[in-house]
């Protein structure tokens, strides 16, 4: 539980706002309390979803459905208002600890413990389907463990979000690690597919790891489709039961309410083993809350007591009708809190730039929506999403051209982007496809598309990595070197059935990863040179510089291997790992250091010598913010610079050599989360969530 900070309202509705308990990508949620003082959890919706009346029709509906799913197994809502300036949900606060970290810290759940909550969740899950309705991202983090039982939480809004930012055939929803076959191959889901991700989520519990192993996101879903779940070390009653629910034909599995009653009653007494029961958080200290204040403009929030976690919501509820559902947690606090009678949410504050150097902006333009890739070449800004590439001067933000992707082809994430530029030529991979366009024109020069195994044709995502004279993309399990000319494959290279992703190019070496590590190929041939396998963990990006690779191992651990060899060359830790962080990025090189983001929300530089630690930054604890976008290096008159952002839109310079802050930004009109950072001459260019791109500069 976190202080608030000055940018954060007072009063949602008819709720005072007392601290935050968490964000994510639908938005930020705090905790608050009523007139009565009963606590609640409120959620408010990201701007970004807010603007679209879209979203807000379909928060509307699924908030109104979601009502119907009260019951012991849910955070129950208590009220809502879609049609608020930004829109928000206030459900009941549950102290409670996510399984996900319950299972990290303690191990497999005992016995006991393992029937009580399949039995729990599965009865929720029968309820929530009764109703006609499918939570399509049952996973670890999202069920809670409480004193009085499990939680199924996020349920409420999922489709009214995924409609947001996909549609039709792009639409891919939910956690790879535990997504059904249907949801990995992209095709219908319904309530067959939240009981195979229960199945994955009850293994996940009683072993420590999922039943198909742990790996790049790709290769998970894979093996979700083609291979069979990894049950051994499950034994007992719940083994047959789990081992149902995992069936790849959806009709093969129990329904839900099938699955309640073949795991039977739960026997009586305390659910919890005492080292969980430990870990749950106690009763907010309210009087200490609103005497807390706030923490100042630009400063990190502190903490004001044991983390709490709660992401609640399942419906709608009328302001009008909030009282009878306020009868259900008045015993929480006996007096009552005095609040201003306010009906709508305030404008936050104006963000102002964090302490430091500061920056402003150059200006801004129109950009592709959901933008996930952008370069430049100091004169053009090439910026890459939802299947089109827009390219912009890089002095005024004036748009030179933009390229459609014709539909076709195959490909994980269709929506999804990734850019390359060498010799006068953008290579952009989207939509199925690999795209050479000409840089000054935008002008196709030729397309590619390759011909994946109809296992592949929905999970395949596609990389791209170019240089003068090569051209290399990813596909599948398949790297194709390209002739940048023709766009005719000179050699291929498969993966041993895994995904191909992250190319990268040193000297006569090209290298990519392969799901479980990295193959080092001959650039001329494509012929193996070396292939290194990190022991029981998984390689999921590479990046090259010096004549030495670098793998980020599952985000928690850096590997230097030498090229020529593959011969270790050092291996260090990630930061602590206390946060559950984003997937891991490629590591950058700049001069003579290598940079890694953490799971902790810090870039890591290391000696790309010996992987001495040079810096950790920002530091989250004394105001200096978090780290939550991909690293950009770049070498300028100034010396080797990287730069980050965050999901408050603000912006951070630091100079590799000391991991000084050179300068930070942040947008005076609100924020809106950055999601990709490129930079030359001194400015660094930022892509939005909502397309927006805004060139920066130090002041």
């Amino acid at each position: 539980m976190l202080r608030l900070r000055a940018e954060d309202p007072h009063q949602v509705g008819p709720f005072r706002i007392l601290a935050r308990l968490g964000s994510g990508g639908m938005g930020q949620v705090y905790l608050g309390a009523g007139h009565y003082g009963e606590l609640v959890a409120v959620k408010l919706i990201h701007p970004t979803f807010a603007s679209d009346p879209g979203f807000r029709a379909r928060f509307a509906r699924e908030v109104t459905t979601g009502m119907r799913v009260r019951g012991p197994g849910t955070a129950t809502v208590l009220a809502a208002d879609p049609d608020a300036p930004v829109p928000w949900l206030a459900s009941e606060y549950v102290p409670g600890v996510g399984l996900d970290r319950v299972v990290r810290e303690t191990g497999p759940l005992p016995p006991h413990t393992l029937h009580a909550l399949a039995a729990g969740l599965a009865a929720t899950l029968a309820t929530l389907h009764a109703a006609g309705l499918v939570h399509r991202d049952v996973k670890p983090p999202n069920v809670l463990l409480a004193a009085d039982g499990p939680r199924l939480i996020d349920m409420g809004i999922s489709r009214a979000v995924e409609g947001a930012q996909l549609s039709g055939a792009e639409a891919l929803v939910g956690t790879p690690a535990f997504m059904s076959p249907e949801q990995a191959e992209g095709g219908q889901t319904g309530p067959a597919s939240d009981v195979f991700s229960l199945g994955a989520v009850l293994a996940y519990a009683a072993l420590a790891r999922g039943p198909f192993g742990d790996a790049h996101p790709l290769v998970l879903m894979r093996r979700i489709v083609d291979d069979p779940a990894d049950l051994n070390g499950l034994t007992g009653p719940l083994h047959e039961p789990v081992r149902r629910c995992l069936a790849k034909n959806p009709a093969e599995r129990p329904g839900a309410a099938e699955l309640a009653a073949l795991l039977g009653p739960v026997p009586p007494g305390p659910w919890l083993p005492p080292a969980v029961a430990a870990m749950l958080p106690p009763p907010p200290n309210v009087p200490a809350l609103l005497t807390a204040g706030r923490e100042p403009d630009g400063a990190a929030p502190r903490a004001v007591g044991r983390r709490a976690l709660l992401i609640g919501g399942a419906g709608l509820l009328g302001l009008a009708a909030v009282g009878g559902a306020f009868a259900l947690a008045r015993s929480v606090l006996p007096q009552p809190i005095a609040v201003p009678d306010v009906q709508s949410l305030p404008a936050p504050a104006p963000t102002r730039a964090p302490a430091g150097g500061s920056a402003t902006v150059a200006w801004t333009a129109g950009g592709p929506p959901t933008p996930s890739a952008m370069l430049t070449d100091g004169r053009t800004v090439f910026a890459g999403g939802r299947g089109r590439v827009v390219a912009l001067d890089a002095a005024s933000g004036q748009q030179r051209w933009a390229y459609e992707a014709p539909p076709g082809g195959v490909g994980f994430d269709p929506s999804r982007v990734r850019l390359a530029i060498a010799d006068g030529t953008v290579y952009a991979a989207t939509n199925g496809a690999a795209i050479a366009l000409d840089a000054v024109t935008g002008q196709e020069r030729w397309r590619l598309v390759s011909d994946l195994t109809e296992g592949y044709t929905s999970l395949a995502g596609l990389d791209v990595m170019a240089g003068p004279g090569v051209a290399y993309f990813s596909h599948g399990p398949t790297l194709f070197s390209v002739d940048p000319a023709t766009g005719d494959t000179r050699w291929k290279h498969d993966v041993d059935g895994n995904f191909a992703v992250s190319p990268e190019i040193d000297g006569d070496h090209v290298l990519i990863s392969n799901g479980s590590g990295v193959d080092a190929l001959r650039a001329a041939t494509g012929d193996l040179v070396w292939r290194h396998e990190p022991d029981g963990v998984n390689a999921t990006e590479v990046g090259v510089a010096h004549g030495i690779a670098f793998l980020t191992v599952n985000v928690g651990e850096v590997v230097a291997l030498d090229t020529p060899t593959g011969t270790v060359l050092w291996r260090a830790p990630v930061g602590n790992g206390e946060l559950s962080g984003a997937e891991p990025d490629r590591p950058v090189v700049v001069d003579d250091a290598v940079i890694v983001r953490g799971r902790d929300e810090q870039l890591h530089a290391f000696e790309i010598t010996d992987g001495t630690l040079r810096w950790s930054l920002p530091d989250r604890t004394n105001g200096g913010g978090t780290a939550e976008v991909p690293p950009f290096a770049f070498r300028d008159s100034t010396g080797g610079l990287v730069y980050t952002g965050d999901d408050q839109g603000r912006v951070y310079a630091f100079e590799v050599a000391t991991g000084t802050r050179q300068w930070a930004y942040a947008p005076a009109d609100g924020f809106n989360p950055v999601e990709v950072i490129t930079a030359a001459d001194r400015v660094a260019f930022t892509a939005t969530f909502d397309g927006r791109i805004t060139a920066v500069r130090p002041e």
